[in-house]
């Protein structure tokens, strides 16, 4: 035999316990094991009639601030994906100045190590340049699409949520999750 207690939450057993609550009420040892079995698999413990039954958790509540957290979140999981770690963006940034300043000479001169670099599998250096150039300016354009989406729509779930219109904020969180993953689809590591 165990005990169980509303206000505790607690599970007593009398012969090992000698504050026990005054609400506690006594339950089975098969029930004790079903309620810690279902615990251990996402269920709660719900109080119905003074005796503890295995329930489902309540979803968390839907704020503004927990819907604009999840669009963050998504951003900074698709800024990730494309640049992988920030020292890789530093390098995909000055990789592109140096291909600027290649092309800026109008690709003449000392090829600079890091176009160099990406002048591979018989990519001549003008070619490398440009090819930095362009990933740069997807990148840059997929970051610029990125910002503006994620704030307007943040702001947009903030006056839909003060309206108490849940549901079409939860609309447009989802909405631009999927728009923030399609605007990085195909850059960088994504390629």
């Amino acid at each position: 035999m165990k005990l169980a207690s509303r206000t505790t939450g607690g599970f007593y057993d009398p012969k090992a316990h000698k504050d026990i609550p005054e609400d506690a009420v006594e339950i089975t040892d098969e029930k004790y094991r079903e309620l810690l079995t279902g615990q251990s698999s996402g269920q709660v413990i719900v109080w119905a009639d003074g005796i503890p039954q295995l329930g489902q958790p309540q979803p968390p509540a839907v704020t503004a601030e927990s819907l604009c957290q999840r669009i963050d979140t998504a951003a900074d999981r698709a800024r990730s994906a494309v640049a992988g770690d920030p020292l890789r963006a530093v390098e995909y940034d000055r990789a592109r100045l140096a291909a600027e300043q290649f092309a800026a000479a109008d690709y003449q001169g000392e090829v600079p190590a890091m176009v160099a670099a990406w002048a591979i599998n018989g990519r001549t250096p003008q070619q490398a340049a440009d090819s930095i150039l362009a990933e740069a300016a997807a990148y840059t354009h997929a970051l610029e699409l990125l910002r503006t989406t994620r704030l307007a729509a943040k702001e947009q779930i903030r006056a839909l949520m003060g309206a108490n219109q849940v549901e079409q904020a939860q609309q447009v969180a989802d909405q631009t999750i999927a728009a923030v993953e399609a605007a990085v689809a195909g850059i960088g590591n994504n390629a």
